[in-house]
């Protein structure tokens, strides 16, 4: 059985893997000190959430406005 602080992890890097699976190739994803993180691979401006969802949200916004081109 798996503790608590194992299953969160688990869970952090599924929707890890998720972001990065739908959005990695306008956007380099990362987890650090607790938050998610996507910069842009076009200019590096970075926007970050404490939930995936929420940098989900954050990110389908900032594309909508301003897509990154993808050759990056």
């Amino acid at each position: 059985m798996m503790s608590r602080g194992e299953h969160e992890a688990c869970r952090r890097a599924g929707e890890l893997a998720d972001l990065r699976w739908h959005w990695g190739p306008a956007y380099k994803i990362t987890a650090p000190y607790g938050m998610f993180r996507a910069e842009r691979r076009d200019d590096g401006a970075a926007i970050s959430c404490v939930t995936a969802a929420g940098l989900r949200v954050l990110i389908r916004d900032d594309y909508a406005a301003r897509p990154v081109p993808r050759e990056y």
